[in-house]
């Protein structure tokens, strides 16, 4: 998404079961994890799945994780369907890097892969977000919010969020030298959260107050934190919707699931191995 890679990168052992059995283990905890916000929450739930970012033209090596990722999340919202039947709802939302339009017949040829014989979370109503538009919209996020230029110090040539309790060690953007803030990675993110608060309004219309319970998939631990990042940001600088996050490092091929979740009124995140 535009951002350096962490020098520092988590390895993992491969796993020693079926991804099938794997998969299950993750499910059964996950599962227990989201029943726990949902039924702390005293509003209605929007429960918003950040599928994954992908980027075209799409590599080999990616296919499967996206399979097994969109799999997991559909399996994910039939179990919170079954329990919670109307009192909560979905929405299913994918970010695709700079989707040009030489590559709109292999972008449908992926989700029609993907997606058309899901039951849950359908092709139908995915809502598809581009990296480039969500770039240009943290653009002009910058120039119009000053509450969300503030919340950055500039560290050599990068903008770090300010916090007085801790510090990300990811930028989210550069600095030029005119002071101007280059969005990246972090504040990507928070332009893709403002959309979802805006899609997630009209989800659930007519509610006047409701929560949104945020899942993100991320394979790469980089990913992950910027994820992370993302959510921060956001919620330091945006009071138009209550999210509460739950960010997920997932990949089967590394026998990893780590997942970090708080409580939107919180700024400590929860981090477990599942």
């Amino acid at each position: 998404m535009g951002c350096e890679v962490p020098q520092h990168e988590h390895t993992y052992p491969v796993p020693e079961i079926p991804y099938a059995e794997w998969g299950a283990q993750k499910l059964k905890k996950l599962k227990a994890i989201v029943a726990e916000m949902i039924e702390e929450s005293h509003q209605p739930v929007l429960v918003v799945f950040e599928i994954g970012h992908f980027k075209l033209p799409k590599e080999e090596k990616n296919v499967t994780w996206a399979q097994q990722n969109v799999d997991f999340a559909d399996r994910l919202a039939g179990r919170i369907i079954k329990r919670y039947g109307r009192n909560v709802r979905l929405l299913a939302t994918l970010l695709i890097n700079n989707l040009e339009e030489e590559q709109e017949a292999e972008s449908e040829e992926m989700l029609h892969m993907l997606f058309d014989d899901k039951r849950y979370i359908t092709r139908r109503s995915l809502k598809i977000l581009s990296e480039r538009n969500l770039k240009n919209r943290a653009y002009k996020a910058l120039k119009n919010n000053s509450r969300l230029v503030d919340s950055f110090i500039h560290i050599d040539g990068k903008a770090y969020l300010r916090d007085e309790e801790y510090q990300h060690d990811l930028a989210a953007g550069f600095v030029d030298e005119k002071g101007n803030i280059i969005p990246r990675c972090g504040l990507i993110l928070t332009s893709f959260l403002d959309k979802v608060a805006a899609l997630s309004h009209e989800r659930m219309f007519p509610y006047k107050e409701f929560e949104v319970l945020f899942i993100s998939f991320c394979e790469e631990y980089h990913e992950y934190q910027r994820v992370k990042l993302g959510v921060d940001i956001y919620t330091s600088t945006h009071d138009n919707i209550t999210m509460t996050p739950i960010i997920l490092h997932w990949d089967y091929s590394r026998d990893q699931c780590l997942v970090s979740h708080r409580r939107s009124d919180a700024k400590v995140w929860q981090d477990q191995e599942v």
